[in-house]
């Protein structure tokens, strides 16, 4: 009895190498078929860096980031009284401005719309609508 469960537990740790011996020689076939040269499209330069964390922390120069469609994503009103607006995947926890759109505190859910502010365009947009320069309003979303 004690052999046969030593047997099974034998087995089972064969079978266990045996399929991470083979994982690993596809996985090392897979990543020799690719460019070493390519590799530098992983990494940034240090003005990259600067560009992304700019844009992450939503300090992007005009020059960087030029918003031509406005999409409210959504809006709520927090138990603390504080309005937040989603806009353009973004949102307005630290800023009523999210790259160059500017959201109007004062309009916040009002007829539930958002008024926005772009490039001295004044907008009203429910959640789930679209302005676009040229096109104007529309329901589709991004």
């Amino acid at each position: 009895m004690l052999n046969k469960k030593i047997k099974y537990y034998v087995d089972s740790v064969v079978k266990l190498m045996l399929m991470i011996s083979i994982s690993v020689l596809c996985c090392g076939a897979s990543f020799a078929e690719h460019n070493v040269s390519e590799l530098d499209k992983l990494f940034t330069d240090k003005r990259q860096r600067a560009n992304i964390d700019a844009k992450r922390s939503g300090n992007v120069s005009p020059e960087l980031q030029k918003t031509n469609k406005v999409t409210i994503d959504g809006y709520v009103t927090r138990s603390d009284g504080k309005d937040v607006v989603w806009i353009n995947n973004g949102n307005t926890l630290d800023s009523y401005k999210v790259g160059d759109v500017k959201v109007q505190q004062l309009n916040i859910g009002k007829d539930k719309k958002v008024g926005v502010t772009l490039d001295g365009t004044h907008v009203h947009l429910k959640a789930g609508e679209t302005w676009s320069e040229g096109v104007g309003i529309s329901d589709v979303g991004h």
